[in-house]
């Protein structure tokens, strides 16, 4: 089917969020004693294994068809393991190595909650960077692309997407990996005070910057040219790019910077007092708030332990984020760039015309666009509207399959997603190299600028236009409160769900004949499932079958129980399984009409995507009404 292949390769970034970039990690081990390392007083331009860098000497491997060839370094290290009396200090420096480092393997992965789409060894020693590079001497200068994975600042991992294709372009690829959740942002009082600094947390976005650091001292090496270097991240990469900006530590570090999709507005930037205040909680959670030596007895609290007293979410209380310190970030970036002291680099921007609404991203575009009027530096402004075989439009970090998949190679791809990839991926080039994402001969891009108000809407075919999202700074979502209906003429009944959530439309499941769910994600969720009756005798056993044929999930938990909704008797369950996005908590009814089981399910990943209020799923399930 032509749209399986889409979700596959989009399945990542949908988990949010995001993602981003790619091919590599040799991690903590490898040095072999086989390939002698080179004399320090041996220089050629030619770009050979072992490479030289500034703690030690590195061995990739070669991928590519033949005239296409990209070198492949995975799991450099970029900063000692901070781990011990290092967690919640600023990143230091990597120990030299003396042998050739086999930078063959990836390294470990932030520690995180589990998922099946961020698989892999999981170790707080995890500051370990990924170069793929297409050049054959080490004076081709080319230049280089940062990438920054995405995640909500909770999980995620640089290891994909495959950047080769995207190499092969004549750009030197940089993937990074950074600290996460409370290991990376914890602020605390007594953290703040051991600073020195007067603050504390934005341990991961020092990450970041001790990699545009690495970048700077070791890219030559491989070909790029650390005089044009890009930043680029989705979802909260895209944050992070916005972030550096906004810092005046990045001063010098990057040229250029990409941020898609990355505006999540200023309830997930705390002040420092907010911020130390919900660390002293997650102190109080792991039972430390009263030990005599609070910080060496945290740092003595493993990994999963601080993972699991943590919340995972988009929004909500005790979240562990970036955080106004007045060091690393002196204010709210918005607040920095109206005040004309972000970095003067040019800036692309931009998000999915379905992407999330309200003070998020697309409102967020326009500030962000209008802010750059004061600065020199021009800024270039992006709608991405187009979905798999031109339908569906675009939703969060889509457009990270078209920059960095090679779709002409994918035998399911129509001819109208292989047109819209290269011209995505020559605007992004050309910025890249120039500063400017215009292409002689594909479009001509306006800078964006208040008055004219032009953007780029990125589908087929590519347009210009005037009005990027015209209620800016004023636009807010559908009220929770508002209700929409859905009405199934077929088997005869009626439900009320709220009027802010969308229709997915496509790739609903086995047996799935409608859904409905809130933001970029479609969780919390309400579908429809029609099964044949055959497939079980109770709701249980017919889910059951559901599970299995939708993904290969398996139930946990299910309650069942007698139940009379506005005059109808229902099987109601409540019940709990687990698939590719972790645990699900679901509220389901069912009944058997002509031959077939009509199951109407409410449910969410809690872990990700909590309900609104606790009783919303049982709200929804209260409005079913059958004629």
């Amino acid at each position: 089917m032509r749209n399986k292949f889409w979700y596959k390769l989009i399945a990542p970034f949908l988990v949010l969020a995001l993602i981003v970039p790619v091919m590599a990690a040799c991690g903590r081990p490898a040095i072999t004693e086989e390939s002698p390392s080179p004399s320090p007083t041996e220089e050629s331009t030619v770009l050979t294994d072992p490479i030289r860098i500034d703690t030690g000497f590195v061995s990739g491997t070669v991928l590519g068809d033949v005239g296409k060839e990209v070198r492949v370094y995975k799991g450099i290290p970029f900063a000692a393991p901070p781990v011990g009396d290092l967690r919640w200090k600023p990143p230091q420096p990597v120990i030299p190595w003396t042998e050739t480092r086999q930078c063959t393997e990836f390294g470990p992965i932030a520690p995180q909650p589990e998922s099946a789409y961020f698989s892999g060894e999981q170790n707080e020693d995890c500051l370990y960077l990924n170069v793929v590079t297409p050049a054959k001497k080490t004076t081709d200068r080319l230049p280089v692309f940062v990438s920054i994975h995405g995640g909500a600042m909770y999980m995620g991992s640089s290891r994909s997407p495959d950047m080769t294709y995207f190499a092969q372009n004549g750009v030197v690829c940089v993937s990074i990996a950074y600290r996460l959740g409370a290991l990376g942002f914890m602020a605390h009082p007594l953290l703040s005070q051991e600073s020195g600094k007067g603050g504390s947390g934005n341990y991961g976005m020092l990450d970041q910057i001790a990699a545009l650091e690495w970048v700077q001292r070791n890219i030559a090496a491989f070909g790029g040219d650390p005089g044009n270097v890009t930043i680029q991240g989705c979802s909260s990469g895209g944050e992070s790019v916005l972030f550096l900006m906004a810092s005046p530590f990045s001063e010098g570090l990057f040229h250029r910077a990409i941020a898609d999709a990355g505006v999540y507005g200023s309830s997930r930037t705390p002040p420092l007092a907010t911020a130390e205040k919900t660390g002293e909680e997650l102190a109080a959670k792991l039972g430390v708030s009263g030990a005599q030596d609070a910080l060496a007895t945290l740092r003595a609290v493993s990994a999963d332990e601080i993972v699991a007293a943590t919340p995972a979410a988009l929004s909500g209380p005790g979240l562990q984020l970036p955080v106004v310190d007045g060091w690393f970030l002196p204010d709210l970036p918005l607040n920095v760039f109206q005040a004309g002291k972000q970095q003067n680099v040019p800036l692309m921007i931009g998000s999915g015309n379905k992407d999330l609404a309200g003070e998020w991203n697309q409102k967020g575009d326009k500030d962000f666009a209008s802010a750059m009027s004061t600065v020199s530096s021009k800024v270039y402004a992006w709608v991405f509207s187009h979905g798999p075989c031109g339908s569906g439009g675009g939703t969060h970090c889509s457009d990270l399959t078209y920059l960095f998949g090679d779709l002409a190679s994918q035998p399911d791809m129509c001819d109208v997603d292989v047109k819209v990839s290269k011209a995505l991926v020559a605007m992004v080039i050309q910025f890249v190299k120039t500063g400017d994402p215009s292409v002689e001969g594909l479009v001509t891009w306006p800078a964006y600028e208040a008055a004219t108000d032009q953007y780029l809407e990125i589908g087929e075919p590519l347009q210009v236009k005037t009005g990027l999202y015209p209620l800016g700074g004023s636009l807010t979502p559908t009220p929770s409160s508002a209700l929409a209906t859905y009405t199934n003429s077929d088997y005869g009944f009626s439900l009320e769900y709220p009027a802010n959530w969308a229709a997915k439309t496509g790739d609903l499941g086995s047996g799935v004949v409608w859904r409905v769910g809130q933001g970029t994600y479609f969780v919390p969720s309400v579908r429809v499932i029609i099964r044949d009756q055959a497939e079980g005798a109770t709701l249980q056993a017919v889910f059951t079958a559901h599970l299995t044929a939708d993904g290969g999930k398996t139930i946990d938990t299910f309650t069942a129980s007698d139940v009379t909704i506005n005059g109808t008797e229902f099987t109601q369950a409540e019940a709990a399984y687990t698939g590719p996005l972790g645990n699900y908590e679901s509220l389901i009814i069912g009944l058997v009409k002509s031959g077939k089981w009509i199951i109407i399910e409410v449910y969410t990943v809690p872990a990700y995507f909590p309900f609104a209020t606790t009783g919303q799923k049982a709200e929804i399930i209260s409005t079913v009404k059958f004629q």
